[in-house]
């Protein structure tokens, strides 16, 4: 069975960066649907007409024989799918089913456990820096700060030390030592832990180590290349 048109519905500045990388590391041919957030940071209305909810990334596979469509939303399912159907050479699976289950396991974890502290942190600093006239930018300054310290800052570390260990003890990959569809997924938050000044790269070696090699390889060079030219800025 031949592989169908794959189609990449994509928003600059995005998350959505992932799918195209593991599509480069798998060797596939794809194409690019960009789209531009408002200027309100929003994904456009028309994101709607493809999927219900609008949010990205989203996948669309069309058969080349039949003319049907399917269309993949959230990105750990995406990621299963891509991976369950395409990855007919094995590159990013793992033959031991116990650590089959754990890349399964991360693909569920990047958008879980490490994205919801990570995405309040976000939204908190966003808080900070709104523009809202003095008092009322003093306390919502304030609050902000009472909730991070109360929750998110602590739980973004706690869940970046569990990561710390892993990458540690799997030879600088998140599981068997070797790369796998789990480490693409991971690198966006992790990027965004780190570079965006949410925890120092000096707390985290390992976790500074696994971002240097995944950005290393051909498929993100290449992803990048596709994004920048598709109104990607990094």
């Amino acid at each position: 069975m031949s592989t169908p048109i794959i189609r990449v519905h994509w928003l600059n500045e995005s998350r959505a960066f992932r799918v195209l990388q593991l599509l480069e590391q798998l060797k596939l041919d794809y194409e690019i649907v960009p789209y531009k957030r408002n200027q309100d940071f929003r994904a456009p209305e028309d994101a709607k007409k493809i999927h219900p909810l609008g949010r990205f990334p989203l996948v669309e596979l069309e058969d080349r024989t039949t003319g049907k469509k399917k269309v993949l939303a959230e990105s750990g399912y995406i990621f299963h799918y891509i991976l369950q159907h395409f990855d007919s050479k094995g590159l990013l699976k793992n033959n031991d089913p116990d650590q089959a289950e754990q890349i399964e396991y991360f693909l569920y974890y990047a958008e879980g456990s490490l994205q919801l502290p990570l995405m309040i942190e976000f939204i908190l600093s966003m808080t900070k820096k709104a523009p809202i006239p003095f008092p009322l930018s003093y306390l919502s300054g304030k609050v902000a700060d009472k909730i991070s310290e109360k929750y998110s800052k602590g739980e973004l570390q706690n869940q970046l030390k569990f990561v710390e260990g892993e990458i540690a003890k799997n030879q600088g990959y998140l599981v068997g030592g070797k790369l796998s569809g789990a480490d693409i997924l991971m690198l966006s938050p992790l990027q965004h832990a780190l570079d965006g000044g949410f925890a120092k790269h000096e707390e985290y070696p390992h976790i500074s180590k696994f971002m240097d090699t995944l950005t290393a390889l051909d498929s993100y060079s290449a992803a990048m290349a596709k994004a920048s030219a598709n109104g990607g800025k990094f």
